[in-house]
């Protein structure tokens, strides 16, 4: 049994903690980063490294393809579209006679190749749709399947960004010391190392070495295998475990038993590097839920232990247009769809936040948080007391997150609403939960923002013209050029754009159209990551050495 138990933490802990992404199980399935696989239905491809050149496909995809990125429930009724679509990162599945599930699966369907490297199939594949559109003269679809081939074709030729293990080389080598057996791994590609990795074995663990080795190398590569596994010491069963490989991934292995001496030199000093490294992927079991609300409580002396937090963050550009958003992270969880925003007229960032917090915390019921934090120091703490000593509010715990001056997108201590620090400790799961969920606060405020400044023009048209589809309003807008031209429009020119019955609908719209205000753009929480999947590192990163498509 205490085999077993070992063996269970080596597979769940050790093979989980490269990055993966995987296409969930959903309707409309999104494309996540992830770091630990799961029996939940969805499809695994991976390994990836490096992280940069990951972090890169992640943008990659979502640029090409344009998959949905939203945590929203998606069944095609919406209206209109998110400001996602008009960014041109989704294909818009929310709006069926945009993209309805058929058109979504089927691209879903090469994003499945592209990420199994599945090179001639995804191409034969892409080939036949772009000469299926070519003869039924639908040339703008065809034009959208070669500029994703492109795009692809130009991934592949970047040697910056081989993100597939399958020419790599993994070397293993054993130590042994006071405080436990240590299994460290070295992945690398020609001379350059890709990764280092540590597997620790407990003493009294009652599993040898050689044991653990023939366990991690089983459980390891579940969906990658690499040109040639290097080990320094055998394990009894290594032919056996040579062929379950080879059937797993329908290749030849290679488990090549190489002693320390005659290990590269670059794979040598790999290792030692590995060794003298104390900030590795140490094999461990994640905090509990329940293990960062104790720690939230004793660190800041709550009363009890904290199941529900908000934070808040303020966008803005020279003290005009404020945007404040809010994420939540409930007992474990991120639920996206509790994130929100507040456009607010207020003249200073202070008093925009204390009107989000104030409209958030006193509707009718919503979810009362144990902690409030705040991006900010004492400033925005003191609004925002002052503004719950008016309000009665008394029982949620207030807390600021102070950045160190001039590096916004990093935090240097907490500070509660007495005035106390509490330094940021970066290893402190609690304390790094609390930055995760600021920076999910600020990525969306900041995103509001933007959306508001750029993209407003988009929902002024629905607004206008609300008794026709969004595919006839961007076709129009795309004919005409302006929303004032198509108010001032002749309708014999717009009869012969759309036809009879549409343009109808247009000029009802147009005349009983009132004067609208700035219309609010529809903005969404986005995740590119999977909820508690250990990859939070892996936000995209746009790379101008690829090309556009």
């Amino acid at each position: 049994m205490k085999n077993d138990r070992i063996v269970n933490d080596l597979a769940e802990d050790g093979s989980d903690l490269y990055p993966h992404l995987k296409i969930t199980a959903e309707f409309f399935p999104r494309v996540l980063a992830t770091r630990r696989i799961e029996d939940d239905g969805a499809e695994y491809f991976g390994a990836f490294l490096t992280k940069s050149a990951v972090r890169i496909l992640i943008h990659f995809l979502n640029r090409v393809f344009r998959l949905r990125s939203c945590d929203i429930r998606i069944d095609g009724s919406f209206a209109v579209p998110c400001t996602q679509f008009y960014v041109k990162r989704c294909i818009a599945p929310c709006v069926a006679n945009i993209c309805d599930r058929e058109r979504y699966l089927e691209i879903g369907a090469i994003v499945r190749l592209f990420l199994a490297n599945d090179r001639r199939q995804l191409h034969t594949a892409i080939t036949e749709r772009i000469v299926e559109a070519s003869e039924q003269l639908d040339f703008e679809t065809a034009a959208k399947w070669r500029d994703i081939l492109i795009a692809i074709e130009a991934f592949w030729q970047n040697p910056r960004l081989q993100v597939w293990l399958d020419d790599t080389v993994d070397t293993y080598e054993q130590d042994e010391t006071v405080a436990g057996s240590f299994i460290y791994l070295v992945s690398q590609r020609d001379r350059h190392i890709l990764s280092r990795k540590v597997f620790q074995l407990p003493r009294g663990g009652g599993m040898s070495s050689d044991e653990a080795l023939e366990r991690i190398i089983s459980s390891f590569y579940r969906f990658h295998l690499p040109r040639e596994i290097r080990i320094s010491f055998d394990f009894e069963r290594r032919p056996q475990v040579t062929e379950e490989l080879a059937q797993r991934f329908g290749r030849p292995t290679k488990i090549v038993l190489v002693r320390p001496n005659r290990q590269q030199v670059t794979a040598i000093r790999a290792l030692k590097l590995a060794r003298s490294e104390s900030d590795l992927d140490f094999v461990a079991a994640r905090s509990t839920p329940r293990q960062i609300a104790g720690e939230l409580k004793r660190l800041f002396a709550l009363d009890s232990l904290p199941l529900r937090i908000e934070a808040f963050d303020v966008a803005h550009i020279s003290g005009k247009s404020f945007a404040a958003a809010w994420s939540v992270w409930e007992n474990g969880h991120f639920p996206s769809e509790e994130f929100g925003f507040h456009i607010s007229d207020e003249t200073s960032e202070p008093s925009a936040l204390a009107e989000a917090v104030g409209k958030r915390v006193t509707t009718a019921n919503a979810a009362i948080p144990d902690i409030l934090l705040l991006d900010g120091g004492k400033t925005q703490l003191n609004t925002v007391k002052r503004a719950f000593a008016e309000n009665g509010i008394t029982q949620i715990k207030l807390l600021g997150a102070v950045k160190p001056a001039g590096q916004h997108s990093s935090l240097a201590y907490f500070i509660d609403d007495g005035g106390e620090r509490f330094e940021y400790e970066a290893d402190n799961p609690a304390q790094n939960m609390l930055r995760l969920l600021r920076d999910a606060a600020h990525d969306l405020a900041n995103r509001v923002h933007r959306d508001l400044r750029d993209l407003a023009h988009h929902y002024e048209l629905a607004a206008m013209l609300p008794s026709i589809d969004e595919s006839d309003r961007r076709r129009l807008i795309a004919d005409v050029g302006s929303l004032q031209r198509i108010r001032d429009i002749d309708p014999d020119k717009l009869t012969k754009l759309v036809g009879a019955e549409t343009a109808a609908r247009i000029s009802a719209d147009l005349e009983n159209a009132v004067e609208i205000g700035a219309a609010v753009p529809l903005i969404v929480p986005i995740r590119f990551v999977a909820e508690n999947g250990d990859a939070d590192d892996l936000r995209p990163i746009d790379s101008r050495s690829i090309g556009t498509g």
